[in-house]
């Protein structure tokens, strides 16, 4: 659902998320946009915007993001071709068991489907592996980047340089994350 605002100067938003990026700098939000479209992932997504003061909502964001990037799922992806796969196996057992196929034929056929099925499970184990972890470490940097942005938040002085820190620590955290 889009919700349409206008603002004080006449400029119409389809978007919450629009309206944000609206009020960044061109270029934080030109990087925004492309960190958006490059990002598979909606948590890190929103990990990023929330360190970006991003004030709208998950489901705003959520929203932007399906309508303006198309996102591949590669786990529905991965978890599909798993299933295929295993059916191709029981497929093929039960056409050994009926004599359709030789034994001998069939084993080698069997080996091969079962070690490409198994190639697929870790792959899958892994990738949720890595995206829970990478997702769990960003989702409590953010958390810590806002509280020390709330302590400090009513001095002046430490506004800017506190600012800059967050932007240097996220940007490390999200490198060393990534690779």
């Amino acid at each position: 659902m889009t919700e349409t605002t206008v603002s004080k100067t006449g400029k119409v938003y389809l978007t919450v998320v629009d309206q944000w990026l609206d009020t960044l700098p061109a270029a934080e939000s030109e990087q925004f946009c492309e960190f958006a479209e490059v990002t598979p992932s909606i948590i890190e997504i929103w990990v990023y915007a929330g360190v970006m003061q991003y004030p709208g909502s998950f489901s705003d964001l959520n929203r932007w993001i399906k309508m303006k990037y198309k996102k591949l799922n590669r786990r529905e992806i991965l978890n599909s071709e798993i299933a295929a796969l295993h059916a191709d196996v029981q497929e093929l057992r039960m056409a050994i068991t009926s004599g359709e196929i030789k034994g001998s034929d069939g084993a080698a056929r069997l080996a091969s489907l079962e070690k490409e099925l198994r190639s697929h499970i870790e792959t899958s184990e892994r990738m949720n592996k890595t995206t829970d972890k990478r997702g769990l470490i960003l989702a409590g940097a953010d958390r810590v980047l806002r509280e020390f942005t709330n302590i400090f938040k009513d001095d002046p002085q430490m506004a800017e340089p506190i600012e800059n820190a967050i932007d240097a620590v996220w940007s490390k955290l999200y490198s060393e994350v990534s690779n």
